[in-house]
């Protein structure tokens, strides 16, 4: 056994009373709500006008671009301000919006992809450095509540988008609601330019060129290479994403709609927002010596999600499952994020967390795409019980490495900076 104790210290009051997360936090959830009205505009106005061939081309172009620089948006993130490197990945956003607007209709097909790598480079300086970032703007004792504030009101943020972006759609149009969206990142750029975080630079990542760059990506996967437990769970998540959740985001509207029609899949995608939240929140009571332990038990109701797919459970059921599976996936991410935060230096954080990116998302285009088509070869039912074993295995196999169940390592990790 193990024991659990909820305290009232550190509490969220005291982190929203800290002028910089504030502008930190509003900020960076005004982004995600306008990137969610993003997300319902692009199809509503590339569709009618090119068709889906040319849908699925854009979409790729911006995941594929996102991919291939989450590493070298690590690098970034840890050789200049954080904060400043956000505004230019807004800048770039803003760039790829714009040309959206201009020539999603009748522009060039190639330009409306490039303008889709330009919102793909945005995410992948973005992401790492969003992450990194969080230990400069507040004290180590609250990074775990300012985590689960963040995720929690940040799902709440693209629910909250995705409906204004519908509602703008059907208002306004679909260039209008990418010029709302603009409007949202006027506020990030507002709030990261008066945060001005200072760069963590250090002399092992002052060297410019190609060569010095490799080095410092070599000095990031070195970092997680020592600490193996974060290696193993960053190995996990490349392994449900591949056979579970990423699969899941292509059947769940299918066999959602052959069931009970296309309002269906927005019952169960709301279901899922309201878990998130909810499990962020609680994340952020959590006092405990074994992080790792509960961050694993919260993902077993994961383990139900593809046997919805297989078994003609009612929505109202799938509905639950989704929230509880939501809400276990928010504690696992609030305390994991916590983990990473904590163990590695900030110096290499932008580095670390572009690591942990690449797993959950680097094979994400490829498992979204073939399974249909596994699932329509095996069939439904032996699909979902493989998902659900290599869920369990690749869940609880993990404590086979040390420092898994605390989410530290026993003794400090040393690195020889010159080694690089």
């Amino acid at each position: 056994m193990y024991a659990v104790t909820v305290t009232a210290a550190p509490t969220y009051r005291e982190l929203l009373a800290d002028s910089r997360y504030r502008a930190f936090w509003l900020g960076q959830v005004t982004s995600v709500t306008g990137n969610a009205i993003s997300l319902i505009a692009l199809p509503a106005l590339i569709l009618p006008a090119r068709g889906p061939g040319a849908f699925g081309l854009v979409v790729a172009a911006d995941a594929l671009a996102g991919v291939l620089l989450l590493l070298f948006g690590g690098v970034i993130a840890d050789r200049y301000s954080r904060s400043a490197v956000m505004a230019v990945s807004d800048v770039l956003s803003v760039g790829g919006i714009t040309g959206f607007i201009l020539l999603a209709e009748a522009g060039p097909l190639w330009a409306v992809m490039f303008a889709a790598c330009l919102v793909g480079i945005g995410g992948a300086l973005y992401n790492p450095a969003h992450r990194a970032a969080m230990p400069q703007v507040v004290r180590t004792e609250l990074l775990q509540k300012a985590n689960a504030l963040d995720s929690a009101t940040k799902r709440l943020g693209s629910a909250a988008g995705a409906l204004l972006g519908a509602l703008l759609v059907v208002s306004v149009g679909a260039k209008g609601a990418f010029a709302v969206d603009l409007a949202t990142f006027a506020v990030s750029l507002a709030t990261l330019l008066w945060l001005r975080l200072p760069s963590v630079r250090t002399e092992a990542t002052a060297g410019g060129g190609v060569r010095a760059v490799l080095a410092e990506a070599r000095e990031g996967i070195r970092e997680v290479r020592l600490r193996p437990w974060a290696l193993v769970i960053m190995i996990q998540g490349t392994v449900q994403v591949f056979f579970l959740f990423a699969p899941n985001f292509t059947l769940v509207p299918i066999v959602s709609q052959e069931r009970w029609g296309p309002q269906a899949y927005g019952w169960i995608t709301a279901a899922g927002s309201i878990g998130m939240m909810a499990g962020s929140a609680l994340a952020g009571k959590i006092s405990t010596k074994r992080p790792g332990l509960w961050a694993m038990n919260a993902l077993l109701p994961c383990t139900l999600l593809p046997l919805c797919l297989w078994l003609p459970v009612p929505l109202a059921v799938w509905c639950a499952v989704m929230a509880l599976s939501w809400a276990g996936i928010g504690i696992f991410f609030v305390l994991w994020f916590t983990a990473l935060q904590t163990e590695f230096p900030q110096e290499v954080q932008g580095r670390v967390f572009s690591l942990e990116s690449i797993g959950n998302f680097a094979l994400q285009p490829i498992a979204i795409a073939v399974a249909p088509l596994i699932a329509s070869s095996i069939g439904y039912g032996a699909f979902s019980i493989g998902a659900v074993i290599i869920l369990i295995a690749s869940t609880y196999g993990v404590f086979l490495v040390k420092g898994t169940v605390t989410l530290s390592s026993a003794r400090p990790v040393t690195v020889a900076r010159a080694e690089a």
